[in-house]
């Protein structure tokens, strides 16, 4: 059975999977900073591609996975309680203002350039570079002030 035009197959989601789902599960820790939260959001974000979807190349699905997520992400989420251990850069990302923290999560963890991502967060190019700045300065003061608490 063949699938529907416009589908991405399953093969391709799988190969999709195999190159990306580290990077784009780090995306939704990112911005959730909750990882039952991230799961669900990175299910439903795999969930819509394979959904036929006309006008997305192969090439095209790790960016539109990306956005996906992204926008599962923004989503309420129902119940995530439970004692869920982020690896510290998460914690420290999950600290940061909601834009800089979409930014830094979507260009360094998402792979989408700056411009990419201003359209994701509609906001102009410009603003994404200084939030990339200004997040990385603060990710910078939150990992040294970590590093002198642990010395």
């Amino acid at each position: 059975m063949s699938a529907p035009a416009g589908a991405v197959t399953r093969r391709e989601l799988e190969d999709l999977w195999d190159r990306h789902g580290a990077s784009v599960y780090a995306l939704a820790c990112a911005l959730l900073g909750n990882e039952v939260a991230a799961a669900e959001a990175v299910r439903l974000a795999m969930a819509d591609l394979a959904r036929p979807m006309s006008g997305v190349s192969t090439q095209e699905a790790r960016r539109c996975l990306v956005r996906h997520v992204y926008r599962h992400a923004q989503e309420p989420a129902g119940e995530t309680s439970g004692a869920v251990q982020l690896p510290p850069v998460m914690v420290w990302v999950s600290q940061l203002a909601r834009l800089q923290r979409a930014s830094l999560a979507l260009c360094v963890f998402g792979g989408l350039t700056h411009r990419e991502a201003a359209a994701v967060l509609d906001v102009p190019p410009s603003t994404v570079a200084d939030l990339l700045t200004a997040g990385l300065r603060e990710l910078g003061r939150l990992t040294a002030g970590a590093t002198a608490t642990c010395a």
